[in-house]
């Protein structure tokens, strides 16, 4: 027997919770499949109990037993997902499903729980399907050595020698924070350098960080076996061998594969690209009307953030869908929660030198321990802002905030670039004092003293870069 659903939701993590529990709240009859723990990624095995972690990590003192720690986070990521689970499975007009789906037709779907499937029609499907880690492989290694996002939080002892195969967000949280537990970290990765995806000054401070406390980081680096009859892992950096000895744990975290695999997409016509995953327009909707695709799935969405984001405009566009809304996906910010932490929005930098030329853009630096009384108190030595504007209008294209709440402080450059607001106008607003955020009113009075002396130079150089075009490297 066929059930039919307004809305049916292929995944139970943040994106496909959103829209599931967005659609039932506004009365459409919604299913919502998981094939594992609701929650997906970010309740269970990312955001939730990697920051209880490094919460639970920066308080560690002297004398405390770091088993308890990784226990602790385990407890309350259990919690969480009970809760979550809970919720899901009494809300009004939500049917919770267990099981793995399966297109069949372009609005069909079988799922299967423990060999028994059931078919299920909709007049719109989302797929929030996620993604999962990236492995390599290092002979040797056995298995019960290996952990990824999706086992680091069930081990129940703290590794005393903790290997980390990659330098980017999820490897750099976990160092700083097994190494304040009193494990011994080592990391290595193929990129130049820590946090390739974030501007050059940002990796200059993570990497000041790491030698500070004494976590070694080897880049341009590969295994190249492990000994496990001594617990050691042999590395290759160009002609150099290097061994790591007392090796109990190697955390992989070297990026993600996207969950589409199972879902029989070209059952339903759905077109994917293998390096972008499902083509969506900016409201989420594939070539097929009424399947959408949210999430990591997608081109443009990496963040649990993001994900909520495409998931209410997804919500938006099927029940209200008189509604106005964007043409464009709203600014995704990112945020490393590091030590300290890194947070960017808007253009890269190889955006900035695709599209604009550089002769039109002002890099403005704040250092927080020079610039900023608050930095200075709380003796920050390794923190700045730093902001790319456009020459004469103070238009915003870039920020990247290094330091204390930083995760925090980078929702006011969304904001200032969603909304257009200038440097001009950021001068002028009232900020408290002593705080990190006085140091985006430095970052405006820095614009200000740069441009108003000097009015004649920077509309010169303005209309002679305004539309010229970069030059191809």
């Amino acid at each position: 027997m066929t059930e039919h659903f307004s809305t049916i939701v292929i995944g139970a993590g943040s994106g496909g919770m959103t829209v599931a529990i967005g659609l039932a709240g506004l009365g459409r009859k919604v299913a919502l499949i998981e094939g594992h723990h609701v929650g997906g990624d970010c309740t269970n095995v990312g955001c939730v109990p990697s920051k209880t972690l490094i919460h639970l990590a920066k308080n560690f003192k002297p004398g405390m037993n770091p088993d308890d720690i990784v226990k602790e986070v385990t407890r309350k990521r259990d919690a969480l997902r009970d809760k979550e689970t809970e919720v899901v499975q009494h809300m009004d007009n939500l049917t919770f499903i267990q099981g793995m789906a399966k297109f069949t037709a372009p609005k069909t779907l079988s799922v299967t729980h423990n060999g028994v499937s059931r078919e299920l029609t909709a007049d719109n499907i989302v797929i929030a399907t996620g993604a999962r880690p990236r492995m390599i492989d290092i002979p040797g290694l056995p298995p019960e050595m290996v952990l990824t996002n999706e086992s680091l939080f069930d081990i129940t002892n703290a590794p005393k020698h903790l290997v980390i195969v990659g330098a980017g967000v999820i490897a750099l949280e976990m160092a700083f924070a097994f190494q304040k537990l009193g494990t011994k970290v080592t990391m290595f990765a193929l990129d130049r350098r820590p946090l390739m995806t974030s501007i050059p000054e940002a990796s200059e401070a993570i990497q000041a960080e790491l030698d500070k406390r004494g976590i070694t980081l080897y880049c341009g680096t590969i295994a190249k076996t492990c000994d496990v009859s001594t617990h050691s892992l042999i590395l290759q950096s160009g002609e150099e061998e290097i061994v790591l000895s007392g090796v109990d744990k190697v955390l992989v975290a070297v990026g993600r594969v996207r969950n589409l695999d199972s879902l029989g997409l070209e059952q339903a016509g759905v077109k994917t690209d293998p390096r972008l995953g499902i083509l969506v327009n900016s409201f989420g909707e594939t070539n097929v009307k009424g399947v959408y695709a949210i999430g990591d799935v997608t081109p443009t969405s990496a963040f649990t953030h993001s994900a909520n984001a495409q998931g209410r405009r997804v919500v938006q566009r099927i029940a209200l869908p008189y509604l106005p809304i964007a043409k464009k996906e709203p600014l995704f910010p990112n945020a490393t929660f590091s030590d300290p932490e890194v947070a960017a929005v808007g253009l890269t930098e190889k955006q900035l030198a695709e599209y604009c030329h550089p002769g039109i853009i002002k890099r403005i630096r704040v250092d927080f321990k020079t610039h900023a009384d608050r930095g200075y108190t709380d003796g920050v030595e390794n923190g700045f802002i730093i902001v790319d504007a456009v020459r004469l209008t103070g238009q915003i294209l870039h920020a990247t905030i290094v330091g204390p709440r930083a995760s925090e402080m980078i929702s006011f450059f969304t904001l200032a670039m969603s909304q257009k607001i200038s440097l001009y106008k950021i001068y002028r607003l009232v900020y408290p004092y002593p705080t990190y955020s006085s140091g985006i009113l430095k970052v405006a009075d820095f614009f200000m003293r740069e441009t108003l002396p000097n009015l004649g130079r920077e509309i010169a150089a303005y209309l002679k870069y305004r539309f010229a075009k970069p030059k191809s490297n």
